[in-house]
């Protein structure tokens, strides 16, 4: 017989409900809501396997889905036929995006993982709300081993939560937008205390600001997670590497960011930074596409007329590629940012976007040089 556990959040905290299934080892699956967001987390044996929003609708994307397009591991199209398959087929959308050969297993649970902990913390921050936890048996692929538990969860959760209200202040917005104003040399060359991991964190962080890009969107590419990734821009402001962009210019690229996701055709500037990646963001980066290494071998292609918008953006990203050879070529190096092709003269820096107005970006890896998917 199924045991369950409902209430509302401001009589029975988040906090306590976790303690509560940490401490019990439940298995089975605790649903929040707050007005009409709703988030999942399925436990197992008190551990937390994964935690995710849930659709309200027919029609949301899925949350695993969305994460990957965000993050810059698949783009929309890809996200939106994955999508598909998974609901004609009743499969998991991370399986059918393994089967299509776009991600492996390793990479799909990196990114699961990433959206736990944003979920997570997201959650932690709730006031109020209602919660219903149902017990049921659960099912998964995950290494029991490898879960966390709730009660660990919950500990790290609450400090971050406690140090988030500090960051308001140098971040006040995930919709701000800042540029570089300060090197990373100096700031590494001056940082005695961090670890080289912290110190690593902080240059991917640095290295996708670009007075372009605004701060929810370096934080979804750096793949640092919610509260890592604003922490560090917030340290990054505090010693002075990067500044918001002010008056007319903020103006000018909020209204270029709605023109864009409102899918008007507009053309802009190179942006993009040099990535470089922690483990689990080698495995991610090793699925898009390389200068001079091919994509893996596509499903049998279906009898279909391309379309004009998926000409362009193929001969957008050949034209981008073989640029990149040149330089090389000219300079005995990759460039540092798709930036340099435009300084350089390989490029005019209309074609440093995909032909919607999305920017590409780019990280540089031993063996050449990743494209990461625009966003859609």
């Amino acid at each position: 017989m199924s045991v369950g556990l409902s209430g509302n959040l401001r009589d029975f905290g988040i906090a306590d409900v976790f303690q509560l299934i940490g401490q019990q080892r439940k298995t089975g699956v605790l649903e929040l809501s707050r007005g009409t967001r709703r988030v999942q987390l399925v436990f197992d044996q008190g551990r937390v396997v994964v935690a995710h929003p849930a659709a309200t609708r027919d029609g949301d994307p899925d949350p695993l889905g969305d994460m990957m397009a965000r993050c810059g591991v698949l783009t929309r199209r890809r996200v939106e036929e994955a999508t598909s398959a998974r609901r004609s087929s009743a499969q998991t959308f991370g399986r059918a995006v393994v089967e299509r050969g776009w991600l492996d297993s390793a990479q799909v649970e990196c990114i699961e993982d990433l959206l736990t902990r944003d979920t997570i913390f997201e959650v932690l921050r709730w006031e109020s709300g209602s919660f219903d936890f149902r017990a049921q048996t659960v099912s998964h692929d995950r290494d029991p081993g490898t879960l966390l538990g709730a009660e660990q969860i919950l500990m790290d959760g609450l400090r971050m939560v406690d140090e988030w209200q500090s960051l308001a202040a140098q971040i006040p917005s995930d919709q701000t937008v800042f540029e570089t104003v300060g090197s990373f040399e100096s700031y590494r060359d001056g940082s005695d205390t961090l670890s080289a991991d912290q110190l690593e964190s902080a240059r991917i962080v640095h290295s996708l600001v670009d007075g372009r890009l605004p701060a929810r969107r370096v934080v979804d590419l750096s793949r640092l997670g919610t509260f890592d990734g604003t922490r560090i821009l917030a340290e990054l402001r505090s010693a002075g590497l990067i500044e918001p962009v002010q008056g007319q210019r903020a103006l000018s690229l909020r209204r270029h960011v709605r023109a864009v996701r409102s899918g008007a055709p507009r053309l802009s500037g190179g942006v993009g930074a040099s990535v470089a990646t922690a483990v689990c963001m080698l495995a991610l980066l090793a699925s898009v596409v390389f200068v001079r290494v091919h994509e893996p071998e596509p499903a049998p292609p279906r009898i279909e007329q391309q379309s004009l918008e998926r000409l362009r953006e193929a001969y957008a990203t050949r034209r981008l590629r073989n640029a990149m050879d040149a330089y090389r070529l000219a300079e005995g190096r990759w460039p540092a940012s798709l930036d340099e092709l435009e300084r350089g003269g390989f490029l005019g820096a209309d074609a440093l976007a995909a032909p919607e107005g999305r920017p590409y970006y780019s990280s540089n890896r031993d063996d050449g040089v990743v494209l990461l998917a625009p966003e859609y």
